[in-house]
């Protein structure tokens, strides 16, 4: 369900227009849409009902059963539901300034103010890392002698999987989890495999599909993936200078997840990085650039192959904010 394929009920669309005629942002009233409709379709699904439901009949019960399932199901942090909160006590103001509802059903809800989950720049990677980041994969500078003589095999690597997080937005377990079946050499595509949860096609710029075809070729031909079911990703043996291999699978031994985040670690401090640097700062890196860049939510939401816009919320927000500044 998007929110431009739900049919809002009559007097929410004219409340969306009442912002519109107070020049809010287009952005903005698009959340708005999507908040409302998901809102609706809630109710729908709750009520069992296929006919519109209408504002006047939301009692304050329906509106708190909406928001246990929004925290409770969903898992929303709290400043998204403070976030559909707004939303909705807007609305329902609007609904009595004109007089078509005579009871607010927001008025018992009371979210509790005492944390508050908002975007920060620490949470992000400047440009100035990025580059201490990206330069220090592609030199030797800092290594002892062991570890310079395993740097070919194992830069293009680590090189690709940055490049997956800054330039795609992947997450961690997307990248852990990727397969040879995953990988179109020939057209520059990666699928993201629906078992983790945002199934969608990436394609690769010229560049990034060198860096793919560069790293699975560097790797020896006996450790090589290149059965379908092999994994993309493999770990790397330093004691024997070469990737490993799983006797158990019988397949080239699988990158972790937990393996990547040490590998993130240790690229950071050798770039002198004096801060800590995870997946989740490159993938809030990404979204924040392409909406400073100019996607519009709908289709970083399609990048990333997200069910709902609210997961953009607070990175609309951010960037709302940057810009007013």
């Amino acid at each position: 369900m998007t929110g431009q394929a739900f049919q809002l009920p009559l007097d929410a669309e004219r409340f969306l227009e009442s912002l519109a005629a107070k020049q809010r942002k287009e952005s903005t009233i698009t959340r708005y849409r999507y908040d409302l409709a998901d809102f609706f379709r809630y109710l729908e699904v709750k009520t069992e009902s296929n006919m519109i439901i209408q504002s006047k009949s939301i009692t304050p019960h329906l509106a708190e059963e909406y928001f246990y399932f929004l925290e409770n199901v969903r898992h929303y942090q709290l400043r998204t539901l403070k976030r559909i909160q707004t939303v909705l006590k807007r609305y329902f103001a609007y609904l009595l300034s004109t007089g078509k509802i005579q009871i607010d059903p927001m008025t018992s809800l009371d979210l509790d103010e005492s944390i508050w989950n908002q975007l920060t720049k620490e949470e992000l990677l400047t440009r100035s890392e990025e580059k201490k980041l990206t330069g220090s994969l592609l030199s030797d500078s800092g290594l002892s002698q062991k570890q310079a003589a395993a740097r070919p095999l194992l830069a293009p690597r680590n090189l690709l999987i940055v490049t997956l997080f800054l330039n795609y937005g992947l997450r961690l377990q997307e990248i852990s989890n990727l397969k040879i079946k995953h990988i179109n050499q020939g057209k520059g595509q990666i699928m993201i495999p629906e078992e983790t949860g945002n199934p969608r096609t990436l394609r690769l710029t010229k560049s990034d599909q060198k860096l793919l075809f560069h790293y699975v070729k560097v790797i020896p031909e006996p450790v090589r993936p290149k059965r379908p079911e092999d994994p993309l990703f493999v770990a790397f043996d330093f004691q024997r200078q070469t990737y490993r291999w799983s006797y158990e699978t019988d397949a080239p031994k699988n990158l972790t997840e937990i393996a990547i985040q040490k590998m993130i670690r240790e690229e950071r401090k050798r770039a002198g990085i004096d801060r800590s640097v995870s997946a989740r700062h490159f993938r809030n890196t990404f979204i924040i650039r392409v909406l400073q860049q100019g996607q519009t939510p709908e289709q970083v939401k399609k990048m990333l192959g997200l069910q709902t816009i609210l997961t953009l919320n607070k990175y609309i927000d951010y960037v709302e904010k940057e810009h007013s500044s």
